[in-house]
């Protein structure tokens, strides 16, 4: 009875270890694409008619569930080791300052376009030799938006 508790004990140790090292919530896409959301910005995951909705303190992303693969809790080693992957596949960065949406990575001189929740195309630009865009928000309405380009699309909130 004594071995029975201490190989209990070992491991709810062990799992609880395991959980300790998570760090990230991964959304692996069919289509090969991998988005990590770090705990330190509070990812929330729900549900909005046939999406995913991942709110960070940062942003807030819909996934169509019919593209997902899956989604999981990565610990500091799997995360490196599958971001090491991912640039290599995709170098495409994203992120909103003073008041605009900044692209880097892109494929150079590609089109992006830019639609709102309803499909209808609200701005067109196109990365430039480097494979970048500034795309200006400040005019923007608050709603759900979409960029679209050949090789990546995305959601984006503006609030």
């Amino acid at each position: 009875m004594k071995e029975k508790r201490i190989l209990l004990f070992m491991l709810l140790t062990l799992a609880t270890m395991t959980v300790w090292a998570q760090s990230a919530i991964a959304i692996y896409q069919k289509d090969g694409k991998v988005a990590r959301f770090t705990f330190s910005e509070k990812p929330v995951v729900t549900y909005s008619d046939a999406d995913l909705v991942m709110t960070t303190t940062k942003t807030s992303v819909h996934y169509p569930l019919y593209m997902l693969k899956k989604l999981i809790f990565e610990d500091e080693l799997t995360a490196a080791v599958n971001i090491e992957a991912l640039e290599m596949k995709s170098s495409v960065q994203f992120s909103f300052k003073g008041g605009a949406l900044s692209i880097v990575g892109g494929e150079p001189q590609s089109s992006v376009n830019l639609f709102n929740i309803k499909g209808m195309s609200v701005g067109q630009y196109r990365l430039d030799s480097n494979g970048s865009v500034e795309i200006p928000t400040q005019s923007l309405d608050s709603d759900i938006y979409i960029v679209k380009t050949n090789s990546f699309s995305f959601k984006f909130r503006k609030p």
